[in-house]
């Protein structure tokens, strides 16, 4: 497969999967605005999205606000923003379009009509009918286009490819999130503890793991434990494990050998993870170090990027996209 091809699939994987995490720090953020400490957190829960995506420096530069308006706003619809909704789907479509011959036509209809579907949003909507559906809309369009993509396209090397940008995005976004949601949920004082379970339960909602972490543990919440499943648990569809073992299957398949710098890579983060105990994990004030952790999953996009993708030439437009920080 032309490497530029790759790059396509791959990074059209890689901002549907953005959106929806986009979607769903939003989603969580909302509902951390209406518990009952709300009053005094609401700059913290709003501020968590831009932390989590890198543009709080940014937003801040231009002199915003942080509250649920303005940075919703900001967040899903400013197309000038490149962590919003509104420019990874455009990049998902721009990308797609770019292998429409490649992809099958059920998957270039979902981007096609998401793209145009987003169209009837826009800000004086989403402060009309508040933003709930907005966002539960990209999550089931993201849904949607994986679905798609998993019953219609053949399961060869573009198959794979799309398969290797959903996990490397999840894995990166989830690295992210509980560097800043968990390790400031710990760190939280003692007089803000009354909202901290509805907080442990919204971050477990935000990557789909509430039911799974019941299922596994009953109904108490305990930080340690929301740790080991999402960090370590090799069955649930969005721990970093798990996306790291899909990670590397990808890219057995497209590389074949254990020699690839990308292989490499990620063989030493699988090897991290599989041999780890929370205890390795946590500082002793119970926070996750989780800088180590995401350096190496930015090491593993480095790799896959520099080794399977052309080079873009100067004064093209960007085919694919990216990596998250940079310029």
């Amino acid at each position: 497969m032309l490497s530029r091809t790759a790059s396509h699939l791959y990074w059209m994987a890689r901002y549907v999967e953005r959106a929806e995490n986009t979607a769903r720090m939003l989603d969580v953020a909302g509902h951390n605005a209406l518990l009952p400490t709300a009053r005094t957190n609401e700059e913290r829960d709003w501020a968590a999205p831009l932390l989590i995506t890198g543009r709080h420096d940014a937003y801040k530069a231009e002199g915003r606000e942080i509250n649920a308006a303005d940075v919703t706003a900001y967040m899903a619809l400013d197309p000038e923003n490149p962590a919003s909704i509104h420019a990874c789907l455009y990049a998902a479509r721009e990308n797609a379009r770019a292998v429409r011959s490649t992809i099958t036509s059920e998957m270039w209809e979902v981007v096609n009509t998401t793209w145009l579907g987003l169209r009837e949003f826009d800000s004086k909507v989403l402060k009309f009918r508040g933003s709930s559906a907005f966002l539960a809309w990209v999550k089931e369009r993201s849904h949607l286009f994986r679905g798609v993509t998993f019953g219609t396209m053949l399961h060869d090397e573009a198959f794979r490819f799309n398969r290797l940008g959903t996990y490397v995005e999840r894995a990166d976004n989830l690295v992210r999130i509980l560097d800043v949601d968990f390790n400031g949920l710990v760190q939280r004082t003692a007089d803000e503890a009354t909202g901290d379970y509805y907080q442990w339960t919204a971050l477990l909602r935000s990557v789909s793991a509430l039911e799974a972490y019941r299922k596994v543990y009953r109904h108490q919440i305990v930080p340690d434990r929301i740790a080991q499943l999402l960090l370590l648990d090799r069955h649930l569809p969005r721990s970093l494990m798990y996306c790291v073992a899909e990670v590397y299957q990808a890219l057995q398949s497209v590389l074949g050998s254990a020699d690839a710098a990308p292989l490499r890579s990620v063989m030493g983060l699988y090897a991290r993870l599989d041999n780890a105990v929370m205890d390795d994990l946590m500082t002793a004030d119970r926070t996750l170090q989780l800088q180590p952790l995401l350096a190496r999953v930015s090491d593993v996009a480095a790799q896959i990027d520099a080794t399977l993708f052309a080079p873009r030439l100067a004064g093209t437009p960007a085919p694919a996209g990216l990596l998250r920080g940079a310029a």
